[in-house]
């Protein structure tokens, strides 16, 4: 089997090449595009004259996450298709690791790498859900040594890097461009499940990622754009009932996670006010509720298209809740 890896590119700086060139020393060869998102840094000019032997693709918009995984979509053509963040170091046996186990499941439309950081800190082994699809990253933060890090099926694959078989993306579809940023692989994932396609976790597929650099973590953009799009899968997905409990399981959540401290600044340092915090889930909320009448009409496409899709979610759901 070929494996196509596209990597999607935001102001990457050098992080992009050493990221191309990590994927080229593969034991396993693959083929490399990259899709830039009208960066105003020097990471395509970089890349350019590293000679490192890949495919540009450079959009004269920033189309979001969304928008360029499926720019990147369209040109691929490998059995395995592999979707990445641009802020990663492959391991030089990863694709072949990953073939391997794409091998011994030929049942999964997906293989899920070990993504973690060079210190042996995990950044996720699978995605587990509340209720009202709140998405926890199963074992973040441990230390290697404490996660569950065997071969497992796992929901779907971490977004930093997604792996999976051809005939598995065209069955879900397109990712939707419209949520620019975050749960938009989420969302996509559910489509994997809902077409009968299983995720399987492979710890010996390896990948190092030192956390995103173009989203920050606990900045409201990245909270604004979390919530809204959970929001609308929610609305998509879940059962008339659950919908309706959404505003209370939210607040709740709010409260308990408010009980455990506010962070006092993003990850790139910058303050962080309560009233920011407060005025992001706002927003999210708000235009949830403008977007409700669009995501009804995408509900009725996925119940034509998939079947009970409630039924479904929450079987899901209850396979891989959070504990």
């Amino acid at each position: 089997m070929k494996i196509d890896v596209g990597i999607i590119n935001y102001n990457g700086g050098s992080e992009l090449s050493e990221c191309v060139k990590s994927l080229l020393a593969q034991t396993q060869s693959v083929r490399v595009l990259v899709y830039d998102n009208a960066s105003t840094d020097n990471s395509i000019a970089l890349l350019k004259n590293s000679g490192l032997d890949c495919k540009v693709i450079e959009s004269p918009e920033n189309l979001g996450y969304a928008g360029a995984c499926n720019g990147l979509l369209e040109n691929m053509d490998a059995d395995i298709q592999v979707l990445c963040n641009m802020d990663l170091e492959f391991d030089p046996t990863w694709a072949e690791n990953l073939l391997k186990c794409f091998d011994r499941h030929p049942e999964a439309g997906s293989i899920a790498s070990l993504v973690m950081e060079k210190s042996g800190v995990v950044n996720a082994v699978g995605v587990q859900f509340g209720p009202d699809l709140f998405a926890k990253n199963e074992a973040s933060g441990l230390n290697i040594a404490d996660a569950d890090v065997r071969e497992k099926e796992v929901f779907g694959c971490y977004g930093a890097v997604m792996s999976f078989r051809k005939a598995a993306a065209e069955a879900a579809g397109k990712m939707d461009a419209s949520f620019f940023l975050f749960f938009e692989e989420t969302e996509w994932y559910f489509r994997h499940n809902l077409a009968g396609f299983k995720t399987v976790f492979c710890p010996e597929a390896k990948v190092y990622h030192e956390r995103s650099m173009t989203t920050v973590r606990y900045s409201p953009r990245k909270l604004f754009y979390s919530e809204r799009n959970r929001l609308r899968t929610a609305v998509r997905l879940l059962p008339v009932g659950d919908i309706l409990k959404l505003p209370v399981r939210g607040f709740v959540r709010y409260l308990n996670m408010a009980k455990g401290g506010v962070p006092g600044q993003s990850g790139d340092g910058k303050k962080l006010s309560k009233i920011a915090i407060c005025g992001a889930l706002a927003k999210a909320w708000l235009q949830a509720l403008v977007m409700l009448p669009d995501e009804l009409v995408v509900r009725k496409r996925y119940r034509k298209k998939f079947g009970d899709v409630s039924f479904a979610t929450k079987a899901i759901l209850n396979k891989y809740r959070i504990d």
